[in-house]
């Protein structure tokens, strides 16, 4: 059996929160650099409180900017996942050392 690369110690000593993000994305690219932008759906406020109308909007909830190798690789990882979602998958993407 062919043994996994050496991967990097991964902590999370801020207790990072996870964000639920179910509306539009959308990836620009920019030379080496990528960013993810993605939304979530949310009823407009204002209307709400003072029509009591339900209005939904798309707001930005979290934006990931990585290099295009990481893109690449989440776009390799989610192929894996999509095609086998039962296997496990092990982490991608990262600095090479």
């Amino acid at each position: 059996m062919a043994s996994e690369p050496n991967q990097s110690l991964v902590t999370d000593p801020d207790n990072v929160p996870e964000t639920m993000c179910d509306g539009q994305f959308n990836v620009t690219v920019t030379g080496p650099i990528a960013t993810l932008t993605f939304t979530h759906s949310r009823p407009d406020i204002t209307a709400m409180f003072r029509d009591g109308r339900i209005d939904p909007k798309f707001i930005v909830r979290a934006r990931i900017v990585t290099s295009m190798s990481n893109l690449i690789a989440l776009r390799d990882l989610l192929n894996r996942i999509i095609q086998d979602p039962a296997t496990p998958a092990p982490p991608a993407g990262g600095t090479k050392h």
